[in-house]
């Protein structure tokens, strides 16, 4: 284990900078290509751009505005302009291990570094360059100090559904850091991660920096999948129980002074496995990050009217459990406490892992099967009764952690409303609505138990099959017409280019997010972390994932034809004609579909 300050390396700052700086021109680049569809003002970024700019300079009210704009210069001023950036030759464009095109992320990071390392060589008084250095040493120098200090995040209200003008508009409170923020905070949660990652039970697959059982890769849901069907296989013969817990607002819950004792007592764990290791300075800023925010004392309330007017929210609320809190007589005066920490912050994940880890070894006290990731958990026995005392012995764990489960709701299966012949009387609609519940049985409904497990995106069945969480689908669905609808209403008024440029631009989007960079020469090899497909590697080829992925495909092509079939030719002339480059005739079926790349392959 190497010292805290040397994790504030020249290097792994310029690194995560690049990375930063590689994910703007990713975003940037989504725009810039509706932008070349359509001749309106509503999709030019560089004329929203300064709009944004001169509305933050005529005093706007929205701190996102402020916080966009100041991020953008300080990490702007740190690199030089695109057109300056190193062209990778078609080897750099190429992974070393698996020879497949690097994503456009990958290529920007890397051309990123070697302009850096070359500007370095050739031009070290570029003055990006030394305002790079100057800032390299400024979070060099407030790590040295071991008293920097955490700014206070700006919350930005994510809706969880489209806006409603009439009822309550509920938000995630959603923290954002100043640049340097950033690196100092992340640097420090990837030295705290691996310093207490041994502390933590294997059940825990979230955030972590442990390797899987095959020493390839980080742990990751899929891991967690794996483990539960192979525990499903050592018991196929008999029906098992389970029990499902999330918790309701966790982040948003935490209480502080429990987040510091317990990591307080791996702090002395690790004194002991590493007494030359100096643990002050990461502490010092792991309490600062809890010390710039809790929700109940940095959160608006929904009476904040200016605030919520400012991002054009009509009845705009962070809904939180003040409630719950006191059905549970957690808190005599909760007005004394600090609670919740910064959703989206480098340390949340970790701060997760040091809570939970206490429930996960009362959980363990018992000889069950337990998996949890993040705050969403698993337990499964063969017997009733111990199914039963694990639970409740998670539930008084919580207890201690001053945590708040979702209700369990006892009564899974109702009568349903409206009955039919064509319809069962009975519906589980109550066991799939519920996210807290057991124990029941995992076997077949003959058999009086419940067939599915739904858990971190999948669902399980009890005979061994793996199909997409209902909502996961739906998830997917909504993006694909999110990318359609957004290149519709961009060409409503006023197309730049050809239909068939158009609707090009549509379907490799298309393709891009659902099964990656995929190509008439790559399609059988290729292999990319940036989209759908590799989120859901779990997928086995059984009827109910193959009716699912088809479904996918059958919307992606019903979406894209229509689309085809909707688009009229412009009459495109003078300045605003942009002649299209000769295109390859390609039809789209078969190597581009879920279907091939999920299951096919």
């Amino acid at each position: 284990m190497k010292e805290f300050e040397k994790y504030f390396s020249n290097d792994a700052i310029v690194s995560y900078l690049c990375k930063l700086r590689a994910k703007v021109a990713k975003s940037r680049n989504k725009m810039h290509l509706i932008h070349l569809l359509t001749a309106s003002n509503k999709y030019n970024y560089h004329v929203n751009d300064k709009k944004k700019c001169s509305e933050v300079d005529e005093g706007s009210s929205n701190e996102f505005l402020k916080y966009q704009n100041e991020f953008l210069n300080d990490l702007n001023k740190l690199f030089p302009s695109r057109k300056k950036w190193v062209v990778l030759g078609s080897k750099s464009r190429k992974d070393k291990k698996t020879n497949n095109s690097l994503s456009s992320s990958d290529r920007n990071y890397y051309s990123l570094i070697k302009t850096i390392k070359l500007f370095r060589k050739k031009s070290p008084n570029e003055p990006w360059l030394v305002e790079l250095d100057k800032f390299i040493l400024d979070i060099q120098h407030s790590i040295s100090s071991g008293e920097y200090k955490v700014n206070s995040p700006v919350l930005y209200p994510k809706l969880k559904d489209e806006i409603n003008i009439k009822g309550i508009n509920k938000c995630r409170p959603i923290s954002l850091f100043t640049l340097k923020d950033r690196i100092i905070l992340s640097l420090t949660n990837k030295y705290l991660t691996r310093l207490f990652d041994n502390y933590f039970e294997d059940c825990s697959y979230a955030f972590r920096s442990k390797k899987n059982k095959e020493n390839t890769a980080v742990l990751t849901h899929h891991d967690c999948i794996k483990d539960v069907l192979d525990y499903r296989m050592k018991h196929q013969n008999e029906p098992l129980w389970v029990v499902e817990c999330d918790m309701e607002k966790f982040y948003d819950s935490v209480n502080h002074k429990i987040i510091k004792e317990l990591f307080n007592d791996l702090l002395e764990l690790a004194k002991i496995d590493f007494p030359n290791l100096d643990f002050q300075k990461s502490s010092h800023l792991f309490f600062e990050f809890l010390d710039c925010y809790a929700f109940n004392k940095n959160a608006p309330s929904k009476t904040d009217l200016a605030y919520w007017a400012s991002y054009k929210i009509p009845n705009g609320e962070f809904e939180w459990i003040e409630n719950r809190f006191k059905e549970l007589d957690y808190y005599n005066n909760i007005d004394e406490e600090r609670i919740g920490v910064p959703q989206g912050g480098a340390l949340s994940g970790l701060i997760a892992n040091i809570v939970m880890n206490f429930a996960d070894k009362e959980v363990l006290k018992t000889d069950v099967f337990y998996v949890r990731f993040c705050d969403d958990m698993l337990i499964i026995h063969p017997e009733f009764d111990i199914c039963k005392l694990a639970k409740d012995n998670y539930l008084e764990a919580l207890k201690g952690l001053k945590l708040v489960p979702h209700p369990f709701n006892s009564n899974l299966i109702t009568d349903r409303e409206k009955t039919s012949n064509l319809l069962p009387t009975k519906t589980l609609r109550p066991f799939w609505k519920g996210k807290s519940k057991g124990p029941y049985r995992w076997t077949s409904i003959n058999d009086e138990g419940f067939p599915w497990i739904g858990f971190v995106g999948y669902e399980l069945h009890h005979e061994g099959h793996i199909r997409v969480r209902k909502k996961s689908l739906h998830k997917e669905l909504n993006k694909q017409e999110e990318v359609i609808d957004e290149i519709r209403k961009a060409v409503k008024y006023g197309m730049r280019k050809t239909k068939g440029s158009v609707t090009e631009s549509a379907i490799h989007r298309l393709v891009g997010m659902s099964v990656g960079r995929v190509t008439i020469k790559n399609f059988d090899t290729v292999s990319n972390d940036l989209c759908w497909k590799n989120g859901f590697k779990a997928l086995t080829m059984n009827k109910y994932s193959v009716q699912q992925i088809k479904q996918l495909d059958r919307n992606r092509n019903k979406l894209y034809y229509d689309l085809l079939k909707d688009l009229k030719e412009p009459v495109i002339e003078g300045s605003e004609k942009i002649e299209p480059k000769p295109r390859q005739l390609i039809h789209f079926n078969k190597p581009f579909s879920y279907y091939y790349q999920v299951l096919g392959r």
